[in-house]
């Protein structure tokens, strides 16, 4: 997952980069201090998430947000701010979280949970698939599971949950947040494109 952290403040940005490191040990994050860094890197990466400050000289954080969606329309923002105030234009962009400053593990996990658009490669349609009871993906986390030689008790154990939400999961019924499929495939020993079907794609 590539991340990016825009904050003029670098012990900020340098700072929130290490606890997404933290959350994602096999995340790419870069950690840049100004808009035109942050949009100089988005022409040649694509970028999944967002973590912007507002309150930044020359362009704020809200500009860059617009501009970073026109240029990679499925990239989630979450803003990083030391004002409240800024909330309601913050939600008018659609953004995946709003946090305020000190940010820690506990805020930056919780805002990982409810990305607005969890994996930037699928098609609306094939995440809709999914939610509407397609099973493709819950076929594949049973054969893994299975082939792993665990029961769903066990790894629902593992995971954190129900023994029904991974029923669930493996009916096509739910589909899990970006941390849980992380957490599934480490826990299965299976490349997340592999689970998707998505070998080899970027």
């Amino acid at each position: 997952m590539k991340i990016l952290v825009v904050d003029d403040e670098l012990l900020i940005a340098q700072g929130i980069k290490r606890e997404v490191e933290a959350l994602f040990s096999d995340s790419e994050v870069d950690a840049v201090t100004s808009a035109d860094e942050a949009l100089r890197l988005a022409k040649s990466k694509e970028f999944e998430v967002a973590l912007l400050d507002i309150d930044m000289p020359g362009m704020d954080g809200l500009t860059l947000a617009k501009k970073l969606i026109a240029m990679w329309p499925s990239i989630n923002i979450i803003f990083v701010t030391g004002y409240q105030e800024y909330a309601m234009e913050a939600h008018e962009l659609y953004c995946s979280g709003f946090l305020l400053k000190p940010v820690g593990e506990r805020k930056l996990k919780k805002a990982f949970e409810n990305l607005r658009k969890p994996f930037a490669h699928l098609s609306e349609e094939f995440l809709s698939q999914h939610y509407q009871g397609g099973d493709v993906l819950g076929k594949k986390i049973e054969l893994y599971r299975e082939q792993r030689g665990m029961s769903r008790q066990e790894l629902a154990d593992l995971i954190g949950v129900t023994r029904q939400t991974v029923f669930r999961w493996e009916h096509g019924d739910r589909l899990p947040d970006i941390l849980t499929f992380m957490q599934l495939s480490r826990l299965l020993g299976v490349e997340i494109n592999d689970m998707l079907g998505l070998k080899g794609e970027a």
